[in-house]
């Protein structure tokens, strides 16, 4: 079975390609379950060749998820829930269906609801094929609403997430499932898995879920003493001492929360001017390398890079960090007041304060420099 396709990341991918990685029945079930982009019938066929083709195995409780005494029995138990809520989502009851559009624009990623309501899931999707399926529109949500049913605090729901071309890609519900069918539905959350990857402290990547923002990563939770130490960490710090009870600890107690990586990033306030801050993100397997050029503030991140690098010959001092950070700062500031002035100012109102003179043979203009 080809398990590489269910990979998000093409450069993780590429990487266990290149191990020859050898999956085991969990850890194989588990991508399948963690990709976005195959739909979920292809899944169901890629858990069914598991059962049919690998061994049985099983599993341990963990805080997030009851034993598996049979992993085989787990993947048809899991199957035959999903089935039974995309029938029960597509049955005709006293409900009504909204609609959400997954929109992806430069610096914007973020679903939008119709605010419309339909009778029927075909009455939906007529109308969104016909009215609102725009080329910057990735995944659609359609969710079904029951009729309350004097339950106090009834909401119940259930919903799918699909492609352009409305292959369901994941399904998901609320007060719909018994306590037994929950544990089921939320198995694969409570694994954690440490899968290898080929990026380095420093390295500027970005996360799928938002492909136009570069970060630059400081760490990733599956990293041990030994390539913490390879990352140019020191020795001498707790984080690296504590490092394999911390990664004991994942493989016994952690969840899908804890396949995280740490990593810096650019961010505006309120005023439009952007700040560095550092945080945790989920998950480690939407990481893919940064392959566009760093331009305005973004270039920020290069000199965070060069203080973190692993080689500690070639990291700069913090000093030359910060002050390099500020320069970059200013710099994007002035070229931004440049631009403004000269949109809302006259060409002559300019040049009379002598901030620019006309550039022979071009329409553009100069600065005192020599500098456009």
């Amino acid at each position: 079975m080809n398990i590489f396709r269910f990979i998000n990341s093409k450069d993780i991918r590429r990487h266990l390609r290149e191990l020859q990685y050898q999956f085991t029945v969990p850890e194989a079930a588990f991508l399948i379950f963690m990709s976005r982009i195959v739909p979920l019938k292809e899944k169901f066929d890629a858990w069914q060749e598991i059962i049919n083709t690998m061994p049985d195995c099983s599993l341990e409780e963990r805080p997030n998820m009851k034993a598996l005494p049979s992993f085989h029995q787990f993947l048809k138990d899991y199957m035959a829930l999903q089935k039974k809520m995309l029938t029960g989502f597509y049955q005709q009851e006293k409900a009504v269906y909204t609609i959400e559009c997954y929109e992806m624009e430069l610096g914007k990623n973020d679903w939008v609801d119709l605010g419309l309501y339909f009778p029927d899931y075909q009455t939906a999707v007529s109308n969104l094929t016909e009215n609102w399926l725009e080329d910057d529109v990735e995944k659609i949500r359609i969710t079904k609403h029951y009729f309350a049913d004097g339950a106090a605090k009834q909401k119940k729901e259930l919903w799918i997430e699909t492609d352009r071309q409305l292959n369901v890609l994941s399904l998901g519900g609320k007060d719909c499932l018994s306590d037994s069918e929950i544990d089921t539905a939320i198995t694969f959350e409570g694994m954690w898995f440490p899968f290898p990857t080929p990026f380095h402290r420093g390295d500027i990547l970005i996360d799928q879920k938002a492909p136009d923002t570069p970060i630059v990563l400081q760490d990733i939770s599956t990293w041990g003493r030994e390539e913490l130490l390879r990352n140019g960490f020191s020795g001498d710090d707790s984080f690296v001492k504590n490092a394999e009870k911390r990664l004991e600890h994942y493989q016994r107690h952690g969840d899908t929360s804890d396949m995280n990586y740490y990593a810096y990033y650019l961010s505006a306030d309120r005023t439009g001017e952007d700040h560095l801050y550092s945080e945790v993100f989920c998950s480690y397997l939407d990481l893919e390398r940064y392959e566009k050029p760093l331009e305005g503030e973004t270039k920020i991140l290069s000199v965070v890079a060069g203080g973190i690098l692993s080689d500690r010959q070639k990291r700069a001092d913090i000093e030359l960090v910060c002050n390099a950070v500020r320069l970059f700062i200013q710099e994007e500031q002035c070229r931004k007041l440049r631009k403004w002035m000269e949109e809302i100012y006259t060409k002559e109102s300019l040049e009379a304060l002598g901030m620019v003179k006309k550039c022979l043979g071009d329409k553009r203009y100069e600065d005192g420099e020599g500098n456009i």
